[in-house]
């Protein structure tokens, strides 16, 4: 199921959230159902503004179907989130990751590297 199936559930559960979201996003009920019905998708924006509106509903689930749609706590949400002041906090926190991994994916190579030699003096400690 991509994003816009999923906003168009919670739309379906919260009937009154139809309007507001349209007239937030200047979408129209028709316009909705049009990007459903071309499969069509959604911007980082409108993902957003989403969140602003609704923070009942699970950011998770909304962008990658897992968990529960809707938040029985929202302050769980926010005790997740207390660390990114911002929309440039969460690129910086990524970009962070970014890096780490890459460090990370260095120091393998270089552990598989040790390993070949350790495995080769071994080979040769054997033959002789």
């Amino acid at each position: 199921m991509k994003i816009i199936h999923r906003i168009l559930k919670f739309i379906q559960n919260k009937p009154q959230a139809s309007d507001q979201l349209g007239r937030t996003l200047g979408l129209g009920k028709e316009d909705l159902q049009q990007k459903v019905s071309k499969d069509g998708s959604v911007s980082t924006d409108v993902l957003e503004k989403i969140c602003e509106l609704y923070p009942e509903l699970n950011p998770i689930w909304l962008v990658t179907g897992k968990g529960e749609m809707l938040i029985d706590d929202y302050h769980e949400v926010g005790k997740a989130m207390e660390n990114v002041e911002s929309q440039d906090g969460i690129y910086n926190v990524i970009a962070g990751k970014d890096v780490e991994i890459q460090l990370l994916k260095e120091h393998i190579q270089g552990l598989n590297e040790l390993i070949r030699v350790k495995n080769k003096l071994i080979e040769e400690y054997k033959n002789a």
